[in-house]
């Protein structure tokens, strides 16, 4: 269970009040606490990160001290320290929170895809093993950036996970009950993801054609009917998936309050 500190509670009524010089001094400070602990984890950050995204929104110099410490991540990473904190962790340790990742989200709330494909390219060329590890967080900058050749090194197989999802959908169902993880759709949010840049590198080559193909196969070889036009829809507008996905569980959560 993550246990938010009750000071974000603080940085969220100070921008309320519009105070936001001073709520953007506490991010900054909560921010700073997570990268000096000697291990945090990913959840660490979220918080911190979802209050600059909605201080972003009402007060625009919030991405000055926010781009000065994604640029201070991406010197220690490309320094040699792979996760976050003050201790360096070893490779595949999947509690800490890898820097990679912090970069990436940073550079999301900032509109900077550039930077994000800029820090995997060096990746991709001093370490590589981390740049296979984190490829699929990068490769939707590295293809809006139009690196087809750097995206394709990566993308794999895009209808890979086709059979594991048809498969899925006989055990699982797509919205699973309370508190149980919704495992359907993170695998084929994921598939549609991996066909979606396989159609960006095909139509960046001037493939066209091969492009059209390939999203008639994801939607033709999923079984469910439901899945297919799930799918359909994430490919015309990503992030569907997650947004259904949230929205039918707040909707649980409603009814099961009402009993």
């Amino acid at each position: 269970m993550t246990i938010v500190d009750p000071r974000m509670f603080d940085a969220m009524q100070l921008r309320e009040a519009r105070r936001h010089e001073e709520a953007l001094t506490l991010l900054g400070q909560l921010f700073d606490e997570a990268d000096s602990e000697p291990a945090p984890s990913r959840n660490r950050f979220f918080m911190t990160m979802l209050e600059w995204q909605f201080l972003l929104e009402v007060h625009p110099p919030a991405q000055s001290p926010l781009r000065a410490r994604r640029d201070a991540q991406v010197e220690r990473l490309l320094g040699g320290a792979e996760y976050a904190g003050s201790t360096p962790g070893e490779a595949g340790d999947f509690r800490r929170a890898p820097r990679f990742f912090l970069i990436a989200e940073m550079n999301e709330l900032l509109g900077d895809e550039r930077s994000t494909w800029e820090t995997f390219k060096k990746l991709d060329a001093m370490y590589p093993a981390q740049a296979h590890s984190y490829a699929h967080v990068a490769l939707d900058a590295v293809v809006a950036m139009r690196d087809y050749a750097l995206a394709e090194r990566y993308c794999g197989e895009p209808l890979d996970l086709l059979d594991a999802v048809n498969a899925g959908a006989r055990e699982h169902p797509l919205f699973p009950p309370q508190r149980h993880p919704p495992r359907l759709a993170m695998d084929l949010s994921n598939l549609a993801k991996a066909v979606r840049i396989g159609m960006a590198i095909l139509r960046g080559r001037g493939e066209d054609a091969e492009a059209d193909k390939l999203r008639e196969a994801l939607l033709a070889g999923l079984e469910s009917a439901e899945l297919s036009d799930l799918a359909r829809r994430e490919l015309d507008e990503p992030g569907t998936i997650t947004r259904v996905v949230v929205e039918r569980q707040m909707a649980e959560e409603d009814r099961e309050r009402a009993l």
